[in-house]
Order: structure tokens, then C-alpha cells, then sequence
């Protein structure tokens, strides 16, 4: 009789632990579903907005933003962000503060990898002696998921530069001269704010900020980059038909 209860005592847990571990099962599923429908929207996201917005240049060295259009949706947006041979090409905003399109798309809806933007403080111009601009490491390569390959000097040489295109038809162009892990209490955070802020015409430096390969709360990874020129390329007007 006794040994007819400890049976039953023990297909009890064992069915038990069995309803656990399947739960867990199917909550690690759901979880990882999701995290790839979130990474799909991303890549659907920027996808359509390189094919409604963009064309690839033989004659530049970036490629032709349609600016118009783009600022109708959102006139948040001031640039664009472009290093050829990455996944590096994306539109950059600027919020009302560094909260806002962390987790809002271009459109202004919710979106995991948000957009890439400038800290608020900095000027739309990229006149200041230094310009912050900030992308979420997204674990599939996108926004700013792959900045770490420039730890490795070949790396670097094979995509040496960063282009900021801006609406008003010039681009300036970056050199990328370092890269390293700071504090959030870095020096490089440290921007004045509007009206304040100092000025340079040279345009000095550009940091692309993200989180670090541990996703660190106290930390970040930096990409400081030289301003190397301006170019304004002359807009090509169509012809009218005869």
C-alpha cells in the first residue's frame, strides 16, 4: 500500500516538473518569436525607407536622399547618416531630448531599434566642436550593431570614412580616427546646450555612440571620427520633355 502512494507520490512530480519545464519551453519560444518579428519590423522599416527615399550615385561618393519627401513625414529629420559597404544608412533625427526616438521609428512609431539621432543639445548644422550621434547595438548587425568592427585596423581601412548628408545639398565627410569604451560620465557628454554651445567651422569632431557587447548601464562604445571636408554637389535638374 505504501509502495502504491510513493508511485503515485512520484508520477505526481514527475508530471509536475514535466508542465514546469514545457511552460518555460514555451515562454523561451514566445520570447524568442518575438524577438525576431521585432528584428523583421527593423529590417522592414529601414528597408523601405532606403527604397522610398534614396538612390544609389555613380557620380558622388553617397548616395541621393530625397529630402522633401522625407521631411514631410517626419521634419525631425536632418540628415543622413551613410559609410559605404556597411549596413551603416539611415536617416538621423533629433528629438526634443535623447528619450525620444530611442524607441520611435522615423514614421514616430514604436519601433525595438528606434532611429538614429543626435543628442538634442548639439546644432542641426553639425557646426559644433563636437556632435554626438547615437544608435541602439542591435544584435543582428543593424542600427549601430556592428560599430565594434572597427576595433580592428583592417576594418577600418576598408571603410575609412563617414558621410553626413544633409538637406541643404552638402555632405560632409569624417575620418574615422579611433574607437573606445567610455564612461556615460565621459567628457564627450559633456555638451552645452542651444544658444550656448561653442561653434567651429570645421566642424571637429563626430562621435557615434551606442551600448557596449554587454550592454553595460555605466558604459559606452564610441566611434570618434575627424571632419575631413565639405562637399556640395550640384543638384541634377531633369529636362523638360519636348
Amino acid at each position: 500500500m505504501k509502495e502504491k502512494k510513493k508511485h503515485k507520490g512520484t508520477d505526481y512530480i514527475q508530471k509536475t516538473l514535466l508542465v514546469f519545464f514545457l511552460l518555460v519551453f514555451l515562454f523561451a519560444l514566445c520570447k524568442i518569436l518575438m524577438i525576431m518579428k521585432e528584428y523583421k519590423e527593423v529590417e522592414q522599416t529601414y528597408e523601405g525607407v532606403r527604397e522610398d527615399y534614396t538612390q544609389e550615385s555613380v557620380e558622388k561618393e553617397v548616395p541621393d536622399i530625397e529630402f522633401e519627401k522625407l521631411i514631410k513625414v517626419n521634419d525631425d529629420i536632418i540628415g543622413w547618416i551613410y559609410i559605404k559597404d556597411t549596413d551603416i544608412n539611415y536617416p538621423i533625427l533629433i528629438g526634443n531630448d535623447n528619450n525620444q526616438y530611442l524607441y520611435q521609428s522615423y514614421e514616430k512609431e514604436y519601433l525595438v531599434a528606434g532611429s538614429i539621432f543626435m543628442d538634442y543639445r548639439c546644432s542641426r548644422d553639425f557646426d559644433d566642436l563636437k556632435t554626438v550621434i547615437y544608435g541602439h547595438n542591435m544584435h543582428n548587425g543593424s542600427m549601430f550593431g556592428k560599430l565594434d568592427k572597427y576595433t580592428k585596423d583592417t576594418y577600418r581601412e576598408q571603410h575609412p570614412y563617414v558621410y553626413i548628408i544633409l538637406s541643404d545639398g552638402k555632405t560632409l565627410k569624417y575620418k574615422i580616427k579611433d574607437t573606445k569604451q567610455v564612461s556615460i560620465e565621459s567628457e564627450i557628454y559633456d555638451l552645452p546646450s542651444g544658444a550656448n554651445q561653442d561653434k567651429n567651422k570645421n566642424k571637429n569632431r563626430l562621435y557615434l555612440s551606442t551600448c557596449t557587447e554587454d550592454s553595460s548601464d555605466t558604459e559606452r562604445f564610441i566611434v570618434e571620427c575627424l571632419f575631413v571636408e565639405e562637399i556640395e554637389y550640384i543638384k541634377n535638374e531633369k529636362q523638360p520633355l519636348d
